[in-house]
């Protein structure tokens, strides 16, 4: 089911089989019975980005690729770099200005090249590319090749397996670049096809994004079939940071086929929810998985969503990756190099 021809020489941190935690409180506070949060924070590097590398460089290292590149708010960037470090291979990092220093330092103590992304964020990708061409580098950016997307599948493997081969009613997921999702709900699609799961129905995607930049809940409150790049990015540093989301259209077709719906949420109450959580729950979800708490209640409130209902909610993160956008920012001074050498394009 996925892309190795040695699947014993996988290159692995025993990533993945994350827990399906039934929240005993929160569920009765939002008006949920069956609310489970699936834990991916467990996972190495602190997020669900290692199943994507662990998938992507078992695949590159049996290609004979030596070097591969890719822009990232930080998750995915420390992921690769570690999973690079572990297969011997190279990853150059371009990561964004305001990158969290747990993401940061994970890149750097792998020793891979890295560099923070001085200017607009929506033109990393270009640099990137033009990177590609002039050293031949390959491209693991969101959606760019096919193998992370195979990776973040197993979500929805385990997702089904964790529930006694049944799908959930509803999935809410918070989106950035979208791979995620669309790789959750490949997974539900595979295991439909296979009959391991009920044929009859997929469940309902629920997508949240902050308010700062929300091109997917935008395009689908405008009945668009894809997103236009947002100009003003204000969020948070982290996740969810993608102005132009490579997987808008394959997230706007899966909102609509599923029956699902899009809503933004604002710093705050991804903020306070991430407070809640920990005080109702014992669970330390990042900020940016945490819009999705507030997401679903504001769906329950209006009626997307019944309390009889069986929903999974991703925590994509450990909120210990994020500690600095959990403290008053006069607590936090963070001193970095910027830009990208001339050089290194030239």
């Amino acid at each position: 089911m996925l892309p190795a021809s040695h699947p014993e020489q996988a290159i692995t941190l025993s990533e993945g089989w994350t827990p399906l935690i039934k929240t005993k409180t929160l569920g009765t506070i939002l008006g949920c019975r069956e609310l489970y949060v699936k834990e991916e924070g467990r996972n190495p590097s602190g997020s669900f980005k290692d199943r994507g590398a662990s998938v992507g460089i078992t695949q590159y290292k049996e290609l004979g690729v030596d070097t591969v590149i890719l822009n990232s708010s930080g998750n995915a960037g420390a992921a690769w770099a570690l999973y690079a470090a572990r297969a011997g291979l190279n990853c150059v990092n371009i990561l964004s200005e305001d990158v969290l220093p747990a993401s940061l330092q994970q890149c750097l103590l792998a020793g891979m090249p890295t560099f923070l992304f001085d200017g607009p964020w929506q033109e990393s990708g270009q640099t990137v590319q033009d990177l590609v061409q002039s050293r031949g580098w390959s491209n693991v950016g969101t959606l760019q090749e096919p193998f992370r997307l195979e990776g973040k599948k197993t979500m929805g493997y385990e997702i089904c397996e964790q529930l006694d081969w049944e799908l959930p009613d509803v999935v809410v997921y918070p989106t950035g670049g979208g791979l995620g999702a669309i790789g959750i709900f490949k997974a539900f699609s595979e295991l439909r096809e296979l009959g391991w799961v009920d044929g009859s129905r997929m469940p309902r995607l629920l997508v949240t994004q902050y308010e700062g930049c929300a091109p997917i809940v935008k395009a689908f409150e405008q009945g668009k079939h894809s997103a236009e790049t947002w100009a003003d990015l204000d969020v948070l540093p982290g996740g969810l940071k993608s102005a132009r989301p490579p997987g808008d259209k394959m997230i706007l077709k899966l909102l609509r086929e599923t029956g699902g719906t899009a809503i933004s949420v604002s710093t705050e109450e991804a903020l306070d929810s991430v407070a809640m959580l920990a005080r109702l729950e014992g669970l330390l979800p990042c900020p940016e998985s945490a819009t999705t708490f507030v997401g679903l209640r504001k769906a329950i409130a209006c009626g997307d969503i019944h309390q009889n209902e069986r929903v999974v909610v991703i925590d994509t993160g450990s909120a210990l990756k994020s500690i600095p956008n959990l403290l008053p920012a006069s607590a936090i001074t963070i001193q970095s190099h910027h830009g990208v050498p001339s050089n290194l394009i030239d």
